[in-house]
Protein backbone atom coordinates (compact mmCIF):
# COMPACT_ATOMS: atom_id res chain seq x y z
CA UNK A 1 0.00 0.00 0.00
CA UNK A 2 1.57 3.56 -0.64
CA UNK A 3 0.92 6.93 0.55
CA UNK A 4 -2.20 7.63 -2.38
CA UNK A 5 -3.98 4.43 -1.60
CA UNK A 6 -3.83 4.60 2.28
CA UNK A 7 -4.65 8.79 1.83
CA UNK A 8 -7.86 6.99 -0.05
CA UNK A 9 -8.75 4.69 2.47
CA UNK A 10 -8.16 7.47 5.60
CA UNK A 11 -10.59 9.20 3.79
CA UNK A 12 -13.25 7.02 2.92
CA UNK A 13 -12.80 5.64 6.43
CA UNK A 14 -13.81 9.07 8.28
CA UNK A 15 -16.52 9.12 6.19
CA UNK A 16 -18.12 6.24 7.34
CA UNK A 17 -16.66 6.32 10.91
CA UNK A 18 -16.38 9.63 12.14
CA UNK A 19 -16.25 8.29 15.70
CA UNK A 20 -12.89 6.42 15.22
CA UNK A 21 -11.19 9.37 14.73
CA UNK A 22 -12.86 10.89 17.64
CA UNK A 23 -9.71 11.17 20.25
CA UNK A 24 -7.43 14.50 19.20
CA UNK A 25 -4.09 13.68 17.39
CA UNK A 26 -0.52 15.08 17.40
CA UNK A 27 0.45 18.44 15.18
CA UNK A 28 1.67 17.25 12.28
CA UNK A 29 5.35 16.57 11.84
CA UNK A 30 7.83 19.51 10.16
CA UNK A 31 10.92 18.33 8.43
CA UNK A 32 12.97 20.00 11.46
CA UNK A 33 10.82 17.47 13.73
CA UNK A 34 11.83 14.59 11.59
CA UNK A 35 15.85 15.61 11.61
CA UNK A 36 15.44 15.64 15.55
CA UNK A 37 14.59 12.47 15.41
CA UNK A 38 16.58 10.86 12.83
CA UNK A 39 19.68 12.33 14.55
CA UNK A 40 18.83 11.19 18.17
CA UNK A 41 18.41 8.18 17.82
CA UNK A 42 20.99 7.46 15.17
CA UNK A 43 19.10 6.28 12.10
CA UNK A 44 17.08 6.71 9.12
CA UNK A 45 13.19 6.72 9.41
CA UNK A 46 11.36 4.90 6.58
CA UNK A 47 9.56 7.17 4.01
CA UNK A 48 6.22 5.97 5.20
CA UNK A 49 6.82 6.75 8.78
CA UNK A 50 7.51 10.60 7.47
CA UNK A 51 4.72 10.66 5.40
CA UNK A 52 2.41 9.63 8.12
CA UNK A 53 4.00 12.26 10.74
CA UNK A 54 4.22 14.81 8.39
CA UNK A 55 0.06 14.61 7.00
CA UNK A 56 -1.87 13.15 9.92
CA UNK A 57 0.75 13.72 13.17
CA UNK A 58 0.56 11.03 15.58
CA UNK A 59 -0.92 9.98 18.59
CA UNK A 60 -4.10 8.29 18.36
CA UNK A 61 -5.23 7.45 14.87
CA UNK A 62 -8.55 5.55 14.68
CA UNK A 63 -8.06 1.97 16.75
CA UNK A 64 -4.32 2.31 17.20
CA UNK A 65 -1.96 4.45 18.51
CA UNK A 66 1.57 5.88 16.38
CA UNK A 67 4.48 7.63 17.93
CA UNK A 68 4.66 10.97 17.21
CA UNK A 69 7.53 13.20 15.82
CA UNK A 70 5.87 16.16 18.33
CA UNK A 71 8.38 16.63 21.18
CA UNK A 72 6.05 17.61 23.31
CA UNK A 73 3.65 15.00 23.11
CA UNK A 74 2.86 11.83 25.51
CA UNK A 75 3.66 9.57 22.34
CA UNK A 76 7.00 11.56 21.11
CA UNK A 77 8.87 8.13 19.17
CA UNK A 78 12.51 9.33 21.25
CA UNK A 79 11.11 9.29 24.54
CA UNK A 80 8.65 5.94 24.21
CA UNK A 81 12.08 4.10 22.23
CA UNK A 82 14.24 5.30 25.58
CA UNK A 83 11.61 3.74 27.51
CA UNK A 84 11.64 0.86 25.65
CA UNK A 85 15.08 0.39 25.69
CA UNK A 86 14.82 -1.68 22.28
CA UNK A 87 16.76 0.65 19.28
CA UNK A 88 20.46 -0.03 20.78
CA UNK A 89 19.47 -3.00 22.35
CA UNK A 90 17.58 -5.44 19.14
CA UNK A 91 17.99 -2.82 16.37
CA UNK A 92 14.15 -2.43 16.80
CA UNK A 93 12.64 1.42 16.08
CA UNK A 94 9.08 1.04 18.02
CA UNK A 95 6.46 2.91 16.33
CA UNK A 96 2.96 1.59 18.00
CA UNK A 97 2.04 -0.58 20.67
CA UNK A 98 -0.34 -3.21 21.13
CA UNK A 99 -1.53 -1.77 24.69
CA UNK A 100 -0.33 -5.29 26.26
CA UNK A 101 3.93 -4.75 26.45
CA UNK A 102 4.64 -5.41 22.25
CA UNK A 103 6.08 -2.96 20.43
CA UNK A 104 4.98 -3.13 16.40
CA UNK A 105 8.21 -1.05 14.59
CA UNK A 106 10.98 -1.41 12.00
CA UNK A 107 13.86 -3.80 12.14
CA UNK A 108 17.00 -0.64 12.11
CA UNK A 109 19.80 -2.49 9.80
CA UNK A 110 23.15 -0.76 9.67
CA UNK A 111 21.45 2.63 11.36
CA UNK A 112 18.51 2.34 8.38
CA UNK A 113 15.16 1.24 9.21
CA UNK A 114 13.26 -1.60 6.90
CA UNK A 115 9.62 -0.61 5.62
CA UNK A 116 8.44 -3.80 6.75
CA UNK A 117 7.00 -3.68 10.41
CA UNK A 118 8.06 -6.22 12.61
CA UNK A 119 6.64 -6.89 16.28
CA UNK A 120 8.74 -6.70 19.77
CA UNK A 121 7.43 -9.89 21.98
CA UNK A 122 8.00 -8.26 25.35
CA UNK A 123 7.89 -11.84 26.57
CA UNK A 124 10.38 -13.87 24.27
CA UNK A 125 12.73 -10.66 24.13
CA UNK A 126 12.79 -10.86 20.75
CA UNK A 127 12.17 -8.96 17.70
CA UNK A 128 9.91 -11.66 15.00
CA UNK A 129 9.02 -10.79 11.42
CA UNK A 130 4.57 -10.17 10.66
CA UNK A 131 3.07 -9.64 7.74
CA UNK A 132 2.56 -5.83 7.40
CA UNK A 133 4.50 -4.95 4.09
CA UNK A 134 5.05 -1.40 5.35
CA UNK A 135 3.51 1.06 8.05
CA UNK A 136 0.24 1.97 5.64
CA UNK A 137 -0.21 -2.08 5.78
CA UNK A 138 -0.04 -2.01 9.50
CA UNK A 139 -2.34 0.87 10.20
CA UNK A 140 -4.91 -0.48 7.73
CA UNK A 141 -5.20 -3.76 9.09
CA UNK A 142 -4.44 -2.63 12.94
CA UNK A 143 -5.98 0.78 12.92
CA UNK A 144 -8.76 1.20 10.12
CA UNK A 145 -10.94 -2.15 10.23
CA UNK A 146 -13.49 -2.86 13.37
CA UNK A 147 -12.59 -6.82 13.34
Amino acid sequence: MDFTMFSKVVNETRICHPVWFGLESDLKSSDEDITFIETNLMLRLPKEYKEFIKEYGGGYFAFTVIFSGIKESEWFIVSKNKEAGVVTSYNFLAVSNNGAGDYYGFKVVDGICESSISVWDHEEKGVKPTTYKNLYHYIYCVGLTNS
